[in-house]
């Protein structure tokens, strides 16, 4: 494989004529339909789906309570190509050595493909100076064991290794005297990019002083992020799907020196933590992910 050297940096010449691909996206690219069309074109973002038995299930829940009904949960959602694309054009161009993932669906096909592209070019380079169990990994956790079992079913041989897919059950707890969620088992990881996207408010049944999630008039709100947000090193960036009330819950608790920016059209809400390098190796993880560029400014 030819090789180019940048900064210290090998990289593969396969990453470099992709970079120059993605260098013509942004963002904003993909509020834009024919720019996400452009993209899936570009990445060959549909050969990494295939149809399931259970895609075929017939959804009768209307629009306004597609995601608020439990039972309409039985089937899952088709891809969202706008967020897909988005979310893997951030993982590549930000190259987290760790990612977690809230909810498992195409998204884990979308972050393991991006995954492996990183892997390929960069993990030599990543084992030598950053410190991970597993390199360019997605550890994603589940609340149903259905979904999990159709989000295995949809990896590929290719791309399982790159993704480890846990269930944990999910509780109800007061946060500072405030009703949120959480899963009982996370992965024990220190992630570099957090994709927030579950559990749904039908993960947990239990009540608190007759409050309960299970409820079309409730909304997720997860506090998990909150209860290892000190763990969390410089430049780590959470990606918030939608769950705009869990998102200003988020921004109402966190303590760090975290930059905010919500992006209306594409309905995408993001923290970024910009403080000072831990030490050396936190240093080089910045220079290496965000070549030394916050990504809100």
């Amino acid at each position: 494989m030819d090789k180019k050297n940048t900064n210290d940096i090998c990289i593969s010449s396969e990453y470099h004529e992709l970079k120059n691909i993605l260098s013509t996206f942004s963002l904003n690219s993909f509020n834009m339909p024919s720019e996400v069309s452009r993209y899936k074109d570009a990445l060959s973002i549909d050969s990494l789906f295939s149809d399931l038995a259970v895609d075929k299930q017939n959804n009768n829940h209307n629009e306004l309570k597609r995601t608020v009904t439990a039972s309409s949960q039985d089937k899952p959602f088709e891809p969202e190509y706008a967020d897909l694309c988005r979310l893997h054009f951030l993982t590549l161009t930000r190259k987290p050595i760790n990612l977690l993932e809230f909810g498992s669906g195409y998204s884990t096909l979308i972050l393991a493909n991006a995954m492996q592209i990183l892997s390929q070019s960069f993990s030599d380079f990543s084992h030598d100076n950053f410190r991970a169990d597993k390199h360019f990994h997605v550890y994603s956790i589940e609340e149903e064991q259905r979904f999990l079992d159709i989000t295995q079913a949809r990896l590929s041989d290719e791309l399982a290794p790159h993704v480890s897919l846990s269930r944990s059950s999910v509780e109800l707890i007061e946060y500072d005297h405030r009703f949120a969620t959480i899963y009982t088992k996370l992965p024990n990881i220190a992630p570099d990019l957090i994709y927030l996207d579950g559990p749904s408010q039908f993960g947990s049944t239990s009540e608190i002083n007759g409050f309960s999630m299970a409820d079309q008039c409730r909304m997720p709100m997860s506090a998990d992020i909150l209860r290892f947000e000190f763990f969390l090193e410089p430049g780590t960036l959470i990606l918030v799907d939608g769950r705009t009330a869990n998102a200003r819950f988020l921004k109402a608790y966190l303590k760090r020196n975290w930059a905010y920016f919500f992006d209306e059209t594409g309905d995408v809400h993001y923290f970024e933590l910009q403080e000072a390098p831990l030490g050396k190796i936190n240093a080089k993880k910045l220079q290496f992910c965000l070549n030394n560029n916050w990504l809100i400014k």
